[in-house]
Order: C-alpha cells, then structure tokens, then sequence
C-alpha cells in the first residue's frame, strides 16, 4: 500500500537532482531477521517463566508489531506412576471389576456407577472398567471428554460424573480403555487407596 503526498515543486526537484549526482549506486545488502529477546517483568515474591520477544521483518526492512510466543505447558498430571501409566495405555493390566452401564437412563446410570465405585473402593480394588458403549456411532469428533456431541449420552457423562463428588474424591485418573477392553465404549477408572 503505498501513500501519496504531496508534489515536488520544481526548486525541490531541481534540488534532489543536485544530491543525486553527487552520490553512487551501492550493492543491495540482505537484510537479516531481528530476534530481540526482552525479559519480562517479574516480581520478587513469584519468578514467572521468561517469554521470548520475536520481532519480524516486513518487506522494506520495517518491522512488525512484536509477537509473544506463550511458555510451553506442561501435560496435566495424571495421578499414575509412569509405570502403570504405560500399563493402561498398553492394555497390559487387568481390571480387578467391572459394571456395564448399557442400556441404562443416565438417572440409573449415575447412581449404579456411584455404588461400583464406593463398593470397588472398599474391597480394595485401584482399577475398574465402567463400560459406557460409544452410543451408536463411531464418528464423535466433539469436544466432550473421550466422547463428543452425539447419542452417547452416557459415554459423554461418565467422565464428568467421576469428576465431580463425591466419586472424584475416591478417584486417582479416569482415562479411555485400550481396545482390548472396549476402547472408545469404556473407561478405565483408577481408584485411590483404601484407608
């Protein structure tokens, strides 16, 4: 976009003809990309992660507005150790019980899922299988937790149930069963240790 001013007069022109003469052609030279790293304020009290300033180069050479690049974001924890974390993830233990919830209203689905996981605790079971079904479609791209919009009412509720108390109080991790335990259709539902 280029901006129209005003137009030399013929002393102006006459003028600028003068310097011109007066002065040689030089080579282009690249113009290299800036990186500024500025430090961000921080507090005595708290010390907050430093967020590099990047500043890039519009043709011309004129800078652009200065971009913060946001500090990188650890994964939740999950509550599991790393092994039996990679454990779940590869299918490789075995629930110690497990409650089908097919077929079920949410109503009654809730309140079976309440007793499995009080009942489970208590017997010192840590892992259980809540099988929710996938709801009659395999093609679930929403954003609810390991479902997403659609008919499976109870694949989308079951993980907000155990997230909420009382259950999330008697709850370490809830995570999506390995295929060979229902995948997509069931959850796996670690338990805290009874006491």
């Amino acid at each position: 976009m280029s901006r129209r001013g005003r137009k030399l007069t013929t002393d102006e022109r006459e003028l600028w003809r003068k310097v011109a003469a007066t002065t040689s052609r030089r080579a282009p030279q690249p113009v290299a990309p800036e990186v500024d790293t500025v430090p961000q304020p921080v507090s005595r009290r708290e010390e907050a992660p430093t967020v590099p300033q990047v500043r890039i180069l519009k043709p011309h050479g004129r800078p652009a507005p200065q971009v913060s690049l946001p500090p990188p974001q650890a994964p939740a924890p999950s509550g599991l150790d790393r092994a039996t974390e990679t454990r779940l993830r590869k299918g490789r233990k075995e629930p110690d019980d497990r409650l089908d919830l097919h077929g079920m209203t949410a109503q009654r689905a809730h309140a079976a899922l309440n007793r499995f996981v009080s009942q489970s605790r208590a017997m010192g079971h840590r892992l259980v299988l809540v099988i929710t079904g996938k709801g009659g479609s395999d093609d679930f791209t929403g954003h609810a937790p390991f479902g997403g919009e659609g008919p499976g009412v109870l694949r989308r509720e079951a993980p907000i149930w155990l997230s909420t108390p009382p259950l999330s109080q008697m709850v370490v991790n809830v995570s999506q069963a390995h295929p060979r335990h229902g995948g997509g259709g069931a959850l796996y539902v670690y338990l805290k240790r009874k006491r």
